[in-house]
């Protein structure tokens, strides 16, 4: 039998040993592995694993990262992913025309939501939502499963909105339209001075041009649903839309659109614009402003750009289309080999002030300085995975493609950054332009089930109907074909999903 003495040496021994092996599995354990894949080619970072901004991520949140550039179709990667279990644990940026797909992953139980320690690891996520109500349309039985890719967060007009030169404006004595009647005389001025092919729009050609023509001139948006007879009701059925369609054909009419812009895509409606073969476009904002006047500059110091405020149709009110300052949704993997607590770590830091700043300066002393109370970018930047466009200023393209399209207050500075006042004074002006006039959005985020199924034939009723419309030879024929297309998009499906949509929207704004 042991004396007690030896009994004493014995537990302490074994407490030690315990205490040796508990450090032991603990230094084992070392940081949280976290996958993530990322669709962004990222050729200015020579090697994920040595890259000092990727390190300072990992530093921030006691992780051990592997970044994996996948090409392809990614839903089909990930679909292949989920019956390999072999899902990364961030997966990147699923677009908008995909919320089917991702919501399917999240009742089929193979994302993570945030909720419990997933939740209190990522309350910069959680805080998203808070900021903005729209988002609550995410959410699938109350949960969040989706970080919005985003660069902002509240809701702005981003689309559809009408670009002009102020040199021109200047130079025909004009001032900046205010109706579309007097936007017609800028095109027709333009054209009858020999300094325009007619104007361009964003999108693929074909429907887009029409939507973007008339988004915030007739009162209602041109996606999504509006507030009508105590419910909700598509956006394309709307009065104003078919006024708004009659204005698009107009133009068409009158020899005021370019006539290759059926075939046009953004770039190449954007070069047109910015080389002064068209006098205006229908385009796109937020960042977009700068880099086209920079890009003007380059061709004639003499262009300017001007952002004109939604165009007064004297239909009683005006406005763009807002929506939220997003595209597209980020998940974490919740499979059973998947760390979404860790995941969620590296979310929730990428997409706090600190993390973005890290993103979009890099570190201080390293990528940049500070003097007089302003940064400085450093040479360093462009050897540590920076792109070296737009004067060493761009993003690092860690956060790109996968929590943020680098948010608005970094693309602003990043485009102001060495200019003077008067381009800053010239800037705050367009901004203030674009979201001057605003039209609300509803229903842009979420599905109900006949929706769903839906709204691929409603895509094809409103890009055929609306397409022939504005080709149309006279408006009689035009007015004929909008009304049928209302008559066939109710009969084909759509006032089952209008009303279903309706239901679910009542309970989201209640």
């Amino acid at each position: 039998m042991l004396t007690r003495k030896q009994l004493q040496f014995v537990f302490v021994v074994l407490a030690l040993s315990a205490m040796i092996l508990a450090g032991t599995a603990f230094a084992k354990q070392g940081p949280d592995k976290v996958v993530i894949w990322t669709t962004n080619p990222s050729e200015t970072v020579a090697d994920w694993d040595k890259d000092p901004i990727l390190k300072e991520v990992e530093k921030a949140t006691n992780t051990d990262i592997e970044v994996v550039v996948v090409s392809g179709t990614l839903t089909d990667q990930i679909n292949a992913a989920i019956a390999s279990g072999t899902l990364p644990d961030i997966i990147p940026v699923v677009g908008p025309d995909q919320y089917g797909v991702t919501r399917r992953w999240a009742t089929d139980g193979v994302l993570a939501a945030y909720e419990g320690d997933v939740a209190a690891a990522a309350p910069n996520v959680i805080k998203q939502y808070e900021m903005n109500p729209t988002l609550n349309e995410l959410k699938i039985d109350g949960k969040i499963y989706f970080q919005p890719v985003f660069w902002g967060h509240g809701d702005y007009p981003n689309g559809g909105l009408i670009h002009v030169r102020k040199d021109l404006l200047d130079k025909y004595g004009m001032t900046p339209p205010e109706t579309f009647g007097e936007y017609f005389n800028y095109l027709k001025t333009c054209k009858d001075n020999g300094d325009d092919m007619g104007v361009v729009f964003a999108g693929s050609g074909g429907v887009q041009g029409a939507l973007s023509a008339f988004v915030g001139a007739y009162g209602v948006p041109s996606a999504g649903w509006v507030k009508a007879n105590d419910g909700f009701e598509y956006w394309a059925l709307q009065p104003g839309v078919k006024q708004g369609l009659l204005k698009f054909r107009e133009m068409i009419a009158e020899g005021l659109v370019h006539p290759g812009v059926w075939e046009m895509n953004d770039d190449v409606a954007r070069t047109a614009f910015v080389s002064g073969t068209s006098c205006s476009a229908i385009f796109w904002g937020g960042g977009h402003i700068g880099r086209i006047q920079n890009d003007m500059e380059l061709v004639n110091p003499d262009f300017q750009e001007w952002l004109l405020p939604a165009l007064d149709a004297g239909a009683g009110s005006r406005g763009y289309t807002s929506e939220p300052m997003f595209w597209g949704t980020g998940q974490l993997g919740g499979m059973r080999h998947n760390n979404p607590v860790a995941a969620a770590r590296v979310i929730n830091f990428l997409v706090s002030e600190e993390g973005v700043k890290l993103t979009a300066v890099g570190v201080e002393g390293v990528h940049n300085t500070v003097k007089d109370g302003e940064i400085v970018m450093l040479d360093q930047r462009a050897k540590d995975g920076f792109p070296t466009e737009a004067g060493h200023t761009g993003a690092h393209p860690l956060a790109t493609h996968l929590v943020s399209w680098v948010p608005q207050e970094w693309q602003n500075w990043s485009l102001l950054y060495g200019k003077g006042k008067d381009y800053r004074d010239w800037f705050d002006q367009m901004w203030a332009n674009q979201g001057m006039y605003q039209m609300p959005t509803y229903g842009l985020l979420t599905m109900s089930p006949e929706w769903s199924y839906f709204q691929p034939t409603s895509n094809e009723l409103v890009a055929q109907a609306f397409t022939a419309i504005v080709k149309s030879g006279t408006e009689e024929e035009a007015l004929a074909l909008y009304d049928q297309f209302v008559k066939d998009w109710l009969a084909s499906g759509g006032a089952q999903a209008q009303a279903e949509m309706s239901q679910l929207l009542m309970k989201v704004y209640k």
